[in-house]
């Protein structure tokens, strides 16, 4: 298994201006952030950079703004998910020549498709594409559970090399781990939470995608490598470290919670200086003057002012 394909990679926001087109400035600078505090890899265009809401061109400077700032120094992989095989496809093929390492793909959203349609789905996604492939499963968001014999069969055939999981179903990624040993399937495993960061390898994972990773990769970089380390009781002051950070994502009093984890974040970053603007995509709600002033006293706590 290529060891590139490890640790923690942050599902990277993308910073907006005012107007929510692409703030190529404020990516670079959070590039260098993350650069400098460690991270292993890159994850454009995620959830956590709100891809749903941004169009194919602002999608696709994203991903070429993030591939320049990165300049090959980790691995970067650019989901490319959307409702349908042949948008994602599309977008895929655009983005091909950037330089991205790794492409990543939902299962496709609106309609419910069955585990038949999800093979034929990142199938053609790869054949199209060209690029090694991540299945990212995410059923709150998607509606579908991508099963583990559904990831076992396509990895074994070669049409991914791995998934993130941020399913949330602790017993279907175990189902996966046992079906990929006990087949000899190679399959990289990505978490996408931040509460088994420190834990990845006792789950069989081999790294984690936690979003609160823009805001704090030293914490999640420390955690994952006293957990490999087999050091749980030092990465559990870690740990608590992320808690605590992890507050100014819910101190919203009105808004999804998707909203709070992306203005909190965004709000705490420009005032740590890393991004210029806070801007979410609407309708997303962002934080409020009086909910901003809450944040400057977790983030000192926390060390990271």
């Amino acid at each position: 298994m290529d060891p590139k394909w490890k640790g923690i990679v942050p599902p990277t926001l993308t910073p907006l201006m005012p107007d929510e087109s692409v703030d190529k400035a404020s990516i670079k600078k959070l590039v260098k952030y993350l650069l400098d505090n460690g991270i292993h890899g890159i994850w454009a265009t995620g959830t956590t950079g709100e891809f749903a809401t941004l169009s194919d061109k602002d999608r696709i400077a994203a991903i070429e703004a993030f591939v320049d700032a990165v300049n090959g120094k980790v691995p970067v992989i650019a989901n490319i998910g959307d409702a349908g095989s042949k948008r994602s496809a599309d977008l895929g093929k655009a983005i091909k020549s950037c330089g991205a390492d790794a492409i990543a793909t939902t299962p496709p959203y609106y309609f419910s498709n069955s585990q038949d349609e999800l093979l034929e789905h990142f199938r053609y996604v790869h054949d199209q594409v060209g690029l090694p492939l991540f299945i990212y499963n995410i059923p709150p968001t998607v509606k579908v559970t991508v099963n583990p014999s559904t990831i076992v069969q396509l990895c074994k055939e070669g049409s991914t090399i791995g998934i993130k999981d941020s399913s949330g179903q602790g017993e279907l990624f175990a189902d996966l781990v046992m079906e990929c040993d006990l087949k000899g399937v190679e399959c990289i495993r990505f978490l996408g939470t931040r509460a088994r960061i420190s834990t990845c390898k006792a789950v069989g994972a081999h790294g984690d995608i936690p979003s609160g990773a823009n805001l704090f990769p030293q914490f999640a970089v420390k955690a994952w490598e006293l957990g490999e380390a087999g050091n749980l009781k030092e990465a559990r002051k870690y740990d608590d470290l992320i808690l605590k950070a992890s507050k100014i994502m819910s101190l919203g009093k009105a808004g999804c919670a998707n909203a709070g984890t992306l203005s909190g974040m965004k709000s705490a970053l420009k005032i740590m200086g890393i991004l210029d603007h806070d801007t979410v995509c609407r309708p997303m709600r962002p934080y409020t003057d009086d909910e901003k002033a809450l944040i400057k006293p977790i983030l000192k706590d926390c060390g990271l002012i």
